[in-house]
């Protein structure tokens, strides 16, 4: 460090006098200070002047640009007798003091030198010098700003710096190619800088994301430094600039990228799959516009920018068209055109083409074409709409509170297309409680979702529980046997007893039959008239409130008295069909003509048996005589029934077996069941079977499921005694 100033001795007479002169003067100039112990009789005063590397005073320093302090030592006064000999320190948190150790000796002037340059760190300081006087010691500083010093940038060749050039290894590179920039920063002596430097790199095809830099900023060592650049997708000259951070300060070079060859031209995506009937986006959650895109490559599958395409559309029926018929590919290779939809209902796809050089040099075209596009209403219809359930016959559900099922809704629009994910659909139910709604598409299928079902109160009429059938009523009449009460096989009729409808309801469209095929409702074509849903308690498919009972009677009536509509129009009055076809596939020259755009509420419901943990009967009947018997005989045929007390099959967790003893065997082998899941109305019917060897002993028909065990034993008849 040193050695920089070793040039400064020959000016050292020049500055002495200029110091001597400022003593004479009283004045410290610029970057002076002074400082003594006033009131004693022998006390040192101290003169602090900085000079520039020419000799002029000076209060800056950098990197590049150190200053000389010096120090002149007095006795008593500005004026006094030098001082020699004496240790003078020095010490400064921003700048690095020469000799090391801060440390200098005064001359026969008074006068000690210290060098002072920057350590990197900008700002301002100050400098604390020290000397031991006889009485004390005296203390005085000198303040100072550390700057940034005056670079500049490019490179050395031949060991000559070229000033705002970079170095390259190559003034060409092929795509994908790769060439190393290097990069110097000096002072104004040409010298590399020893201070720790960033340069940040740009270029044209580095900001499109063609291009990329190894390192970026660089941080230069000894003023020195070599990133590589690479151009992926990069075509024709690319202008490189390097930026000394913190300054402007800068150089730059030029490479050219040489072009890539086409070779191929794949689908990409099309997004949204399915686009809305033109005039109907929106209220299907539709958009009537698609995105398709195709990606350019070359033979290394690398993405290539600035290639022309040409669209075209498989089908343009209805009036689907593109946006445009011509596009060019991007950075990444891609390149879209937009799809608008006609008023039919298709299926269709995008073409694109390119010219591609073949081996040979000649152009070849090349063609792909992309995913099938559908256009549809996207709107559920009445016929498309299914409501299906985990468990039909819900285990436990009479006696037991928070069994649970799931419910699954499935959508589909005029075409059977699902409907779009985010369709919504609303619930309701007769007995236990639901969740409200659910949209299509949150568990992953298409045009289907879900909700649960919970067994609790209420399980009853709210006003006619009394009128709940059983199989022990008083009025108990089965058609398939003679005896007075027991499980049933047919529906003993209202009020049935332990069965919830459950609802759903979405907004959509009727159906209709399209029956010239031009995808849109015309005059005169049949169609489903919807009347306002509604919850259908006792299973006729009417709303009993408003429309009464056919035939009409009395338990049919008290059995629908609870049932509640949807009142899609918010009238307060059950409304019938309108008598016209609701929904978008109404032409606009129709609406409100023989048709309505405005949309429905489209339905499903389903029943569910809440199905009983305990409680179940089991009555054999006599085919012959339509009686329960009190023994089985040889030849006769028997059937068995079995239920709970509101005549309800056993769910899909029990089985069911018949056997007979070695006295009394039934033909063929044993019956063993596994009872289905089911919500048919009536008890359950065993297979029947033959009684084919009686020497007495018992059949018996065991229920089991879950901890729940019914057993039923019927005796055959003795044969006679022998003679």
């Amino acid at each position: 460090m040193t050695n920089r100033f070793a040039t400064l001795t020959s000016r050292l007479a020049a500055v002495l006098a200029l110091v001597l002169t400022l003593f004479a003067c009283g004045g410290g100039g610029g970057g002076g200070g002074s400082g003594f112990l006033p009131g004693d009789d022998d006390t040192y005063f101290l003169d602090l002047v900085m000079v520039d590397p020419v000799g002029n005073p000076t209060d800056t320093i950098s990197s590049t640009t150190p200053a000389t302090l010096y120090v002149t030592v007095t006795r008593n006064g500005r004026n006094g007798a030098p001082v020699s000999g004496q240790v003078v320190s020095a010490q400064s948190e921003l700048a690095l003091i020469t000799p090391d150790s801060g440390t200098a000796l005064t001359d026969d002037d008074g006068v000690a030198t210290l060098q002072v340059e920057s350590d990197g760190t900008l700002g301002a300081g100050s400098i604390e010098v020290s000397v031991d006087a006889p009485d004390g010691t005296v203390t005085q500083s000198i303040n100072f700003q550390a700057i940034r010093a005056a670079l500049r940038l490019g490179h050395f060749r031949d060991g000559e710096f070229i000033n705002g050039e970079l170095g390259t290894s190559a003034d060409s590179i092929p795509r994908a190619g790769t060439a190393a920039i290097t990069v110097s920063a000096v002072d104004e002596d040409d010298n590399p800088v020893d201070t720790a430097e960033e340069v940040r790199f740009s270029s044209g095809c580095e900001r499109s994301g063609t291009a990329s830099f190894s390192e970026n900023p660089l941080t230069l060592e000894n003023g020195r430094g070599t990133i590589e650049y690479t151009a992926a997708n990069c075509n024709g000259e690319d202008e490189i600039t390097a930026t000394l951070v913190g300054t402007s300060t800068t150089a730059s070079a030029t490479i050219f990228v040489a072009p890539a060859q086409v070779t191929s031209i794949i689908f990409e995506s099309a997004e949204p799959p399915v686009l809305a009937l033109k005039g109907t986006g929106g209220g299907s959650g539709l958009q009537e516009t698609g995105f398709v895109t195709f990606r350019v490559v070359d033979a290394d599958n690398t993405p290539l920018s600035g290639v022309e395409v040409d669209f075209e559309l498989t089908t343009d029926i209805g009036g689907i068209t593109l946006a445009q018929s011509r596009g060019v590919s991007n950075a990444e290779g891609l390149v879209t055109t937009v799809v608008q939809s006609g008023n039919v209902a298709t299926a269709v796809r995008v073409t694109a083409t390119i010219e591609a050089n073949a081996p040979d040099g000649s152009l070849l075209t090349l063609t792909t074409v992309s995913d099938v596009l559908a256009i549809t209403t996207g709107l559920p219809d009445q016929n498309s709409i299914s409501l299906s359930a985990e468990s039909l016959n819900v285990p436990g559900a009479r006696q037991l509170d928070g069994v649970q099922i799931e419910l699954t809704v499935r959508m589909a629009d005029k075409f059977n297309n699902p409907v779009p994910d985010g369709t919504a659909a609303v619930f309701r139910t007769e007995y236990g409680s639901i969740e409200g709604s659910c949209a299509t598409g949150a568990e992953g299928e298409a045009g289907a979702c879900t909700v649960i079902w919970t067994s609790q109160a209420p399980r009853f009429p709210t006003f006619n529980a009394d009128l709940v059938r059983t199989t022990n009523d008083s009025e108990y009449n089965c058609p398939s046997h003679s005896e007075p009460s027991g499980p049933c096989p047919d529906d003993l009729g209202y009020i049935r007893g332990m069965r919830s409808t459950v609802l759903v309801t979405a907004l959509g469209e009727e159906s209709f039959i399209d029956q010239n095929g031009n995808g849109l409702y015309d005059e005169g074509e049949p169609f489903d008239d919807l009347a306002e849903a509604f919850i259908d308690h006792n299973e006729d498919g009417r709303y009993n409130p408003a429309r009464g009972c056919v035939p009409s009677s009395a338990l049919c009536e008290a059995a629908g008295s609870e049932e509640t509509f949807v009142d899609f129009n918010n009238d307060g009055v059950f409304n019938l069909g309108n008598g016209i076809y609701n929904g978008v596939l109404c032409p606009p020259e129709g609406d409100g003509v023989f048709c309505s755009r405005k949309l429905v509420n489209v339905r499903d419901n389903i029943v569910l048996i809440l199905g009983s943990e305990t409680g179940f009967d089991i009555l054999l009947i006599d085919n012959g005589t339509l009686r329960e018997p009190t023994v089985l005989r040889t030849g006769r045929i028997y059937r068995g029934y079995i239920a709970d007390q509101y005549n309800n099959a056993p769910d899909g967790e029990f089985s069911v077996r018949v056997e007979g003893d070695s006295g009394c065997e039934i033909e063929g082998d044993d019956i063993d069941i596994e009872i289905a899941d089911s919500n048919s109305r009536g008890a359950y019917r065993l297979p029947q079977f033959r009684i084919t060897e009686n020497n007495g002993g018992i059949v018996r028909i065991t229920l089991s499921g879950r901890n729940t065990e019914v057993i039923a034993t019927y005796p055959c008849q003795e044969p006679p005694p022998e003679d």
